[in-house]
């Protein structure tokens, strides 16, 4: 019989976990075992599907199996490895803590008369501080005021995601993907986003103190009006990025050619282009290719 494949994964992420994280063998599982584990996979899965306002963020019996099935130690968080909340409702929820490595949170996509509607995922206003979200598929979705702070945000995938007014302070986020993604306003306060992949973003009016942005691809992202001060932009590329009233001071490795720059606070304290016109949103500009 053919095994579900959102099981299939979960069994190879488990397994790439223990191999290279514990260093245990995993013993082979009989049929039965199979058939139980892919059941309680599947509900603990559910669950999560249409959980507004829930509490997810406490163990529960299928934690436990998993780690009697394959010895692992006690773990802290709940797990949601791999499970497929697809336009999942999750506005208000607690998944503070949650392993949520590889989930699926893209938008579900239906056709009714040739219409084709996506519905995505929405965790406005969810706390996901602490979660461990490496790999997961967040594209396009709702996460306005949500609460990331100390999450694990590793190669996960938020393009187009909608994070307006949230906290991502001190949130571990090398390699994430934040193509045309809006995270206006919101807080990244010493977060590592270091080789994120932000290119269209926008970040204006967020805060970026001290943040690490080394070698992150930064290309027509908008940084109107954003705290930069002491953030490390050593290798970031910010080749057609907006600038316009940004704080760069104390910040380092800050190339800002190609860059557009208006009423910017340099990271020396200067001020680069102080009388610049902004028309629409588009300033004439002074291009400077100091390397800070």
């Amino acid at each position: 019989m053919n095994k579900h494949p959102l099981f299939r994964s979960i069994i190879k992420i488990l397994g790439f976990y223990l191999a290279l994280g514990l260093g245990v063998s995993i013993l082979p599982a009989n049929a039965q075992f199979r058939e139980d584990f892919e059941q309680d996979f599947q509900q603990q899965c559910q669950r999560a599907r249409q959980a507004p306002g829930a509490n997810l963020s406490e163990r529960t019996e299928y934690d436990r199996r998993l780690e009697q099935a394959y010895v692992l130690p006690r773990q802290n968080r709940p797990s949601l490895v791999g499970c497929d909340l697809r336009s999942a409702d999750l506005r208000g929820a607690n998944l503070g803590g949650v392993d949520l490595s590889a989930a699926n949170f893209s938008p579900k996509t239906s056709v009714n008369r040739a219409i084709v509607t996506e519905i995505p995922a929405n965790l406005t206003g969810a706390n996901l501080s602490n979660a461990k979200l490496d790999y997961a598929n967040l594209t396009r979705a709702i996460l306005a005021n949500a609460n990331f702070r100390g999450a694990r945000l590793y190669d996960t995938n938020l393009s187009g995601a909608q994070i307006v007014g949230a906290s991502l302070d001190g949130t571990f986020a090398s390699y994430v993907i934040l193509y045309g993604a809006n995270l206006s306003g919101s807080t990244l306060s010493l977060g590592n986003f270091s080789s994120a992949r932000m290119t269209g973003a926008d970040l204006s009016n967020t805060n970026l103190v001290r943040a690490n942005l080394t070698l992150a691809d930064l290309t027509n992202v908008n940084f109107n009006g954003a705290n930069l001060s002491e953030a490390d932009l050593s290798g970031a590329n910010l080749t057609g990025a907006k600038l316009i009233e940004t704080d760069l001071r104390g910040a380092t490795g800050v190339n800002l050619q190609g860059a557009q720059l208006c009423r910017t606070t340099l990271p020396d304290g200067t001020v680069a282009a102080p009388n610049c016109v902004v028309t629409d949103n588009n300033p004439s500009v002074e291009v400077r290719p100091e390397l800070f």
